[in-house]
Parts: C-alpha cells; sequence; structure tokens
C-alpha cells in the first residue's frame, strides 16, 4: 500500500487503493509538463503516477503492467522488468508517461538477457543486466541505438547502481564494480 503522512505524522492517508501482491517499490521523479510526478513501480501492479497533489493515476496499457524497473530518459518514460518480457524495455511517447502509440515516439528495445535495471547517465541511458551491459544514446525513437557496454559482466542487484564520484557503480558477481572500468 501506499500511504501519505501529515507534518508531524499524526496522520496517514492511502493513496493507491487497487495494489496487490506488490513487490519492491522502485520510483522516478519527473516532470514532463510544468508539473512534478512521481511514478511508482512494484513488479505486479499497473505502474502508479502520483501528482503534486498525491492523486494516483494507473499507467493501464498491458505492456507495462508489473514493470520492476522504471527511468525518465530524454523525455520518454522507460520501463523494464515485466515477467512477461523480462528482455523488453518499453518507452513512452515523448512527455506522456501513459502513452504508447509506435507512431508518435512510443516503442519497445530488446536485449539478449534479463534486465536488472535502468539508469540515465550523462546523456546516455545504462541498461544493466544478469550477465550484460548495454548504453542507448540517441534522443527519439528514429534514433535510439542500443550497443552492448560489455557482454562479459552483468549486475548482481539493480538496487546497487548508483552515481558517485562521476561513474556509474554497482554490484558484478566479482563485487563494486564501476562502468568505466567495466567497458
Amino acid at each position: 500500500k501506499i500511504f501519505s503522512g501529515t507534518a508531524g505524522g499524526s496522520s496517514w492517508t492511502e493513496r493507491d487503493t487497487g495494489r496487490t501482491s506488490a513487490g519492491k517499490y522502485n520510483f522516478e521523479r519527473f516532470n514532463f509538463d510544468g508539473n512534478d510526478k512521481l511514478i511508482v513501480v512494484d513488479g505486479s501492479n499497473d505502474p502508479t503516477v502520483f501528482n503534486t497533489s498525491i492523486a494516483a493515476t494507473d499507467v493501464t496499457a498491458s505492456s507495462v503492467e508489473g514493470a520492476k524497473y522504471v527511468t525518465a530518459f530524454k523525455n520518454h518514460m522507460f520501463y523494464a522488468g515485466m515477467s512477461s518480457t523480462p528482455q523488453e524495455i518499453v518507452f513512452s511517447q515523448p512527455f506522456d508517461e501513459d502513452a504508447f502509440n509506435s507512431g508518435s515516439g512510443a516503442g519497445s528495445v530488446k536485449v539478449d538477457d534479463t534486465v536488472v535495471g535502468l539508469k540515465a547517465f550523462r546523456g546516455d541511458l545504462f541498461i544493466f543486466c544478469e550477465n550484460r551491459i548495454f548504453k542507448m544514446t540517441g534522443s527519439t525513437s528514429s534514433d535510439f541505438a542500443i550497443v552492448p557496454v560489455t557482454r562479459d559482466i552483468g549486475c548482481v542487484n539493480g538496487d546497487t547502481i548508483q552515481e558517485f564520484a562521476g561513474d556509474l557503480i554497482f554490484l558484478g558477481p566479482d563485487g563494486l564494480r564501476t562502468v568505466a572500468g567495466t567497458a
């Protein structure tokens, strides 16, 4: 369940009542239309967007239901970790986290490994997988391109992906690694 609290924590209000079997929550803050928003994914339910009034709106596209990972990149929302398509990354139309018309700039890409995390960093989107790491470059669906960073090392746990000292660090099978050192 998702709750908000009052100042001082004297009362709590449930903000999203339809969640079932939620796993670990991941979220992204974004602002595509001049309004700050928060999007939440949990590996089981529809992604949910909260506006500044903390009103919840579900992203009901079946292609992103049950997403575990979400990140904003180049004015698109990227979703990954769906149990039925663990190697697929789905992205929304520009400036709309809840629209998926391919003729308007939405789409999807597949990699040849199970995605365990996404991280936008220095103008690129890094796609961390169990045994590989990829990088997406470009600005729109017409020029997005995926190139391998490494096909030999993956990320053990996507929650470990962090920006630190001007690089991305993550937990690999042999310990903490940097993307720059891994490439």
